[in-house]
């Protein structure tokens, strides 16, 4: 399934971080992230996703990989920085990237 996203690849995620945004797409070959400087992470450098609140304002997935760290999260609507996090959608992108990351180990 295709979510619309926003995403960074950085340390951390602030309420001032600069986020943008795209597309992610899961399948059997990895993560594809589409948008502004877009880019694929393989299924086996997948290390962990975890799902937490950002300040209390929505959730966001953490995810780790080998060549660093993602967080991104399904979207409603987005104008300029401001977006509207799409609950449900991204608690069930965080499941499908754990399914995906256990079949690995």
């Amino acid at each position: 399934m295709k979510y619309k996203v926003f995403f960074h690849r950085g340390d951390e995620l602030t309420l001032k971080t600069r986020v943008v945004k795209g597309y992610a797409l899961l399948d059997d070959a990895g993560l594809h992230i589409e948008g502004p400087g877009g880019f694929d992470i393989p299924r086996s450098e997948l290390q962990e996703a975890e799902l937490f609140r950002l300040h209390g304002l929505g959730r966001v997935i953490r995810l780790e990989h080998r060549a660093g760290r993602l967080f991104l999260a399904v979207i409603r609507l987005m104008i300029g920085q401001f977006a509207f996090i799409n609950f449900f959608k991204t608690g069930a992108l965080h499941k499908e990237l754990v399914v995906v990351i256990a079949r690995e180990r």
